[in-house]
């Protein structure tokens, strides 16, 4: 057969299973995340590719969690091809644990792989402590400055409160502590005009900076201080969602999110995983 459609195919022997043949190489990947449903993939083997696309869908008991073509592709630095991390969002309330799936498509060779699983679960905040820390794409440590306009913590999924669900901090802070039950502080402080609680006063002029951070130090916090009667161990609330306006003098591509009911960060923590700061002077929503 000389080809389908006008492609040639006199050195090919397969096409997406319709002959036997050839396929694409199957991709190795490894899965991060959850929180809030924001889960990266990371596919290792980009090298056994010439130009490929990734389908990615999740499903749960016979339930879709995430439809094919949703994923978002990453671009090398070159922006000439992909990077091979691909994220989804997974805003399902169906409980249970997910299994992800992944195929390769080559263009040009017109080959298909065969499909390969990964499992993760959706998970929520639930502690005393909840940090946001400045990383790198691959998750480490860095002093490229977090700079936060606004932030608020949500009890309900999509950044929903009302009476029955809340959100914290509730009211606009005028200090560090001058909600009840509530305390944020962060890493390093430039001066009183980058304070942590600037980040919460809904004003779009002020923000919480980590100017002149260092890599160790730059993080944000909120903290849910049960010692002062607003909260106890047992009713510190789940945060299921989150909004944070990142400000322009931003200059972490990617933050950590981590909590501890310690507040000492010294392996302790719960490790949330990596999300990404897509865009900045604008709200972005997680969960």
């Amino acid at each position: 057969m000389a080809g389908i459609n006008g492609v040639d195919f006199d050195d090919l022997s397969g096409i997406n299973g319709l002959i036997k043949g050839e396929k694409s190489p199957t991709p190795t990947i490894s899965v991060a995340g959850g929180l809030f449903g924001s889960v990266s993939i990371k596919v290792s083997n980009m090298s056994s590719y010439t130009n490929p696309n990734f389908i990615v869908s999740s499903d749960v008991g016979g339930t879709t969690t995430v439809q094919k073509g949703t994923a978002k592709r990453s671009l090398t630095s070159a922006k000439t091809s992909l990077n091979g991390v691909l994220s989804i969002s997974d805003s399902s309330t169906t409980t249970g644990t997910r299994t992800v799936r992944v195929k390769a498509q080559e263009f040009g060779a017109y080959t298909e792989s065969d499909e390969v699983t990964a499992t993760y679960n959706v998970s929520f905040l639930n502690a005393q402590y909840i940090r946001l820390k400045g990383v790198t794409s691959s998750g480490l440590a860095t002093n490229a400055r977090l700079a936060i306009r606004d932030i608020r913590f949500y009890t309900a999924q999509g950044q929903v409160y009302n009476q029955s669900n809340p959100r914290y901090p509730s009211t606009n802070l005028t200090s560090n502590t001058s909600e009840t039950g509530i305390e944020v502080s962060q890493g390093h402080v430039y001066s009183s005009s980058y304070a942590a609680w600037k980040a919460c006063d809904s004003s779009t002029n002020t923000l919480g900076w980590l100017l002149g951070t260092s890599a160790a130090n730059n993080w944000w916090q909120l903290r849910f201080v049960v010692a002062k009667g607003a909260f106890s161990a047992s009713t510190v609330p789940t945060i299921k969602s989150m909004h944070i306006n990142w400000h322009n003098q931003t200059d972490a591509t990617h933050f950590r999110v981590l909590t501890s009911d310690t507040g000492a960060f010294a392996g302790e923590e719960t490790d949330h995983g990596v999300l990404e700061i897509t865009s900045e002077n604008t709200q972005l929503n997680y969960g």
